[in-house]
This record gives structure tokens, sequence and C-alpha cells, in this order.
């Protein structure tokens, strides 16, 4: 069993979210890979993050409320497929987990190991998901920098950060070395 679990670290690759399909996560599945992603160090008990788990439509809806939108006022000249892109980035998976590291005060634990502990999670839940047979990625494109897409998945502008997104579906074809 040991050697399995050091197997599987040292062979494990990301499936790019480009190249997968959005495939169908099992519910139950992914209740396994959310309980695993919190087991994560956190000094402290802090629980300094809060996972969104964006499924469904709501990929549609804040691809175009939120990351077309905000791609078209800082490139209004960009080409249509390149827009294409943009308005399709969440829908690449059946199953896309937000980390926002969303720090609190604490008299004696600095900021910076909550953030560390919210980079934990990124990594424990695309372990879990990959460890279950699925196409995983942990991605921080460009949209995890803006405040808009942190408001609408229920972060504090000037407080919390997001994480990472973690993308999860089906794999295509196996990944690259």
């Amino acid at each position: 069993m040991q050697s399995q679990f050091i197997d599987f670290l040292t062979t494990r690759r990301s499936v790019t979210a480009k190249t997968m399909a959005p495939g169908k996560v099992d519910p139950n599945h992914l209740d396994q890979i959310l309980t695993a992603g919190i087991r994560v160090p956190d000094h402290g008990a802090l629980k300094p993050w809060k996972l969104v788990v964006i499924t469904g439509d709501t990929r549609r809806k804040l691809d175009e409320d939120v990351i077309l939108s905000e791609f078209r006022l800082a490139n209004p000249d960009a080409k249509p497929e390149v827009e294409a892109v943009e308005h399709g980035r969440l829908q690449r998976a059946d199953v896309v987990i937000a980390v926002l590291s969303s720090p609190v005060e604490h008299p004696s634990i600095v900021e910076w190991e909550m953030h560390l502990s919210a980079g934990a999670v990124c990594t424990t839940l695309l372990y879990a998901a990959q460890s279950l047979g699925y196409a995983a990625q942990w991605l921080t494109e460009w949209y995890a920098y803006n405040d808009r897409m942190l408001e609408a998945l229920g972060g504090r502008v000037g407080t919390d950060r997001i994480a990472g997104f973690i993308y999860i579906g089906e794999k295509v074809k196996p990944p690259i070395e």
C-alpha cells in the first residue's frame, strides 16, 4: 500500500484543462475529493480558506458574466477566436473548485501560514481527483487575480485571494511526462 501511494505521487501528471473533456464527476467522488481536500496542515485549525464548487450552468454563467466580460474590457480589440476561449474557460471541466485563501485575525498565526494552507488545499484536491482517475489541473489564470471574479465567488476584495481553480474532468488521452 505504501509503495502504491509513493508510486502515485512520483508518476502523477496533470491533464491540462484545454485537453480534458468535461465528462461527468461522480457525486460520491466529489464528496471524497472535498473531504480529502480540507485535511491539510492548518496551524491553529483556523480553516483560512473557502471552497466554491462550480458545476452545471454556473460554469457558463461565470464564463459569460465575469470572465468574458472582464476580458473584453481589458482587450477590446481581441480576435473572435481568442474571445471564444475566454467564453468557455470554466466549461472545459465538469467540476471546477475555486479555493479562496481567506485569512482570519489571529494574535500569533501569521497570514502567510494561512495562504500556504490554502495552497495545500489546492494540492490535496488535485491529488485526490487524480487518484480517482480523473483528469485534473490546478490553474491560476488571469481571472484568479480579478476582483469581479473574487466577488462572484463570495470573496472579500482586499482580504481574500483566489489560491487556484481545480479543474476536474475526463482524460481524453494520457498526460505527457
